[in-house]
């Protein structure tokens, strides 16, 4: 298991180490991990002035979790210096907690591949910042998670713990569900750009932050690995399972410098 991570990590170093906006060279474009060529399908560094709407949409403005917290456009744009805002503010003319997101739905899909972005995380505790891939079916029960697993790449819902998770949920959200996660040890909580990636294939699904391997669950583990395409997810919100963030500490947010996504040659 150590051989196969350090072979992929010496081939993929010069693309987790890329300083921030576009890298000099176009290298990153084709990469090798675990012995397998993997090219380039999606990416977006966010340069300009406006969200990319041939990439994304933002997420549909409702109520999440349990703490008056709700999708809010305004809440997720870019800032002009390369990088997409995905925020927490309070507004207490409503008393809610407003929050970003962005999704690639019915503009971008993909089944297995390596999925990567690199990005700074909340600050302020009692909320989490998350990057994950979801599709349709993942309310399907009939598969197990083979017809659609949502994939968390990370959520940092543990900044007192300096934790960050990773998580599977498959056969919907209701009495069937089932969920596999893992909580690493790292330190992402200071303001700086780190990498959060995923290494999905019919046999494995394997996390990485900063460019070292933190889980692998192979297909058995997770009731088979997800064989349709999902799409991808960057959003902030919050729930009482992580605690409250305090209103005078916000706003708050993240800031991602890229978003990239390889397929298998």
């Amino acid at each position: 298991m150590f051989k196969r991570f350090y072979a992929a990590a010496a081939a993929i170093i010069a693309m987790l180490t890329a300083p921030q906006g576009q890298p000099a060279e176009d290298s990153y474009k084709n990469i090798e991990i675990e012995g397998k060529n993997y090219t380039l399908s999606f990416e977006d560094n966010f340069e300009g002035e406006a969200i990319d709407e041939t990439k994304w949409e933002q997420c549909p403005e409702q109520k999440r979790q349990d703490l008056n917290n709700y999708w809010d456009n305004s809440m997720s744009y870019l800032d002009g210096e390369g990088n997409l805002i995905i925020g927490m503010s309070y507004d207490e003319s409503s008393d809610r907690f407003l929050s970003g997101g962005v999704r690639s739905k019915g503009r971008f899909e993909q089944a297995y591949g390596y999925f990567e972005i690199r990005c700074t995380v909340n600050t302020v505790p009692g909320y989490w910042t998350a990057f994950w891939l979801m599709g349709d079916s993942v309310v399907d029960e009939t598969k197990g998670g083979k017809n659609g697993t949502e994939i968390d790449i990370m959520e940092t819902a543990y900044l007192e713990k300096g934790e960050v998770q990773n998580t599977l949920n498959w056969d919907g959200y209701g009495s069937a569900h089932k969920s596999l996660g893992n909580v690493s040890k790292v330190n992402i909580y200071d303001g700086e750009y780190h990498t959060f990636a995923l290494l999905w294939t019919k046999n494995e699904y394997v996390f990485y932050t900063d460019g070292k391997e933190t889980w692998r669950t192979n297909a058995s583990s997770a009731l088979g690995t997800c064989e349709v395409p999902l799409f991808l997810k960057i959003t902030s919100e919050t729930g009482s399972w992580t605690g409250t963030p305090d209103p005078k500490a916000l706003p708050d947010f993240m800031k991602i410098d890229y978003v990239r996504v390889y397929q298998a040659d």
